[in-house]
């Protein structure tokens, strides 16, 4: 018995230390060198010329439209002051037609106030999304030339050393390469 025991005891020490031996060593994950970059995106739709331009055009189409609109109106408050005094005057039928008319008018103009806007944010989203599309071919070129990795927004960033900021470098080539855009229609 007792050397039953023995052997067993012997061969759990004798498993222990081959399993020790036979441990193969895990290899260290290589520590890579990433490179990267990070870009303000505010201050490049704030400095890009192409931007700027966009939203110069949007806000005078913008202020030529309500102008229009507030002509539409104006004529229309006209009309809603002549239904008023001629309110003692006419028939209660002819009136509630008149004013029946007068708001049909009204609606008309809210639907194509809105659409107008509605159709105004889309040519702007529109032409938004071609100076963007510029901005990351632009973007991609510096990267490779600076054999980047990684850009950023540098709103997505806590800390950042001017080493490795490429705004001001995005913000001239896009400058060249996109100078001015069209509000799409």
């Amino acid at each position: 018995m007792k050397n039953i025991l023995f052997l067993f005891s012997l061969s759990l020490f004798l498993f222990d230390v081959k399993a020790q031996e036979v441990k193969p060593k895990t290899p260290q994950p290589a520590v890579s060198n990433s490179n990267i970059g990070v870009v303000d995106m505010k201050k490049i739709l704030a400095q890009s010329k192409a931007y700027q331009s966009l939203v110069d055009q949007f806000e005078d189409v913008r202020r030529k439209h309500r102008n229009t609109f507030t002509k539409q109106e104006d004529i229309i408050r006209d009309e809603e002051s002549e239904i008023l005094k001629q309110k003692n005057v006419l028939s209660k039928e002819a009136y509630a037609e008149k004013v029946k008319s007068l708001g049909k008018k009204i609606n008309e103009l809210k639907s194509k106030q809105a659409n107008q806007a509605k159709k105004f944010e889309l040519s702007f989203e529109k032409s938004t999304n071609k100076i963007q599309g510029a901005l990351v071919d632009v973007l991609s070129i510096i990267a490779n030339k600076k054999k980047l990795n990684l850009v950023l927004a540098k709103s997505q960033v806590i800390l950042v050393g001017n080493d490795i900021d490429l705004t001001d470098d995005a913000i001239s080539e896009l400058n060249k390469v996109l100078p001015k855009i069209s509000l799409d229609k």
